[in-house]
């Protein structure tokens, strides 16, 4: 990335960036539950029009199992299916948190996540994030936009009142780099091979 010393804010997704995420333990979940077709429906799943509904806050969890039963011919309760779907949040590391705070000192901090009132009210918990720490958290559900939709960026910039040019956006997802990139805004993309805080060294 190219003058960084440009930079004033920089936006994080959180799975696969600052929580650990693997979608295989949720799968392994539900086939523990006794959803054994979960691997060969889940494609659909997500592709779907209530799993985009369920990410932008426009239907509710127990709408979204309500579905999910009914395409996967299964029984689930609202219990299981919140330990399920919340199974591929494997943690937040501790040096992750230092790093937030030593980023904070010189950067205005911000979130910008597809997620949904399940893992919120899991994940937010544990990361025990202090105040002030992020300007501010957007997240699609309440939103009511996601990722990699123009208009979510535009919204974001907008809300925050912050310039693209002065703006870093670090995701793990390539579509999202993208459609960041489009905009004029500053990114780093972060597949498993990288490591989050290289980049800042």
């Amino acid at each position: 990335m190219k003058n960084f010393e440009k930079i004033k804010n920089i936006i994080f997704d959180l799975g696969g960036v600052l929580f650990c995420l693997d979608g295989e333990e949720t799968l392994k979940a539900f086939e523990n539950h006794g959803v054994k077709n979960i691997r060969e429906k889940f494609s659909e799943i997500i592709l779907s029009n209530w799993f985009r509904d369920f990410e932008i806050g426009n239907i509710s969890p127990e709408e979204f199992l309500k579905e999910l039963n009914t395409l996967c011919g299964s029984n689930l309760s609202m219990k299981d299916f919140v330990f399920c779907w919340n199974a591929m949040l494997t943690g937040y590391p501790e040096e992750n948190r230092d790093f937030l705070e030593k980023l904070s000192q010189k950067y205005n901090l911000y979130v910008l996540s597809n997620t949904n009132i399940t893992h919120v009210e899991f994940f937010e918990p544990i990361a025990k994030w202090r105040d002030g720490l992020f300007k501010k958290r957007y997240y699609s559900n309440d939103i009511h936009l996601r990722k990699p939709d123009k208009e979510c960026f535009e919204f974001v910039m907008s809300d925050a009142g912050i310039k693209a040019e002065e703006t870093l956006f670090i995701d793990d997802r390539a579509d999202n780099i993208a459609a960041a990139k489009t905009l004029g805004i500053n990114t780093i993309h972060l597949t498993q091979q990288s490591s989050l805080f290289g980049f800042f060294k």
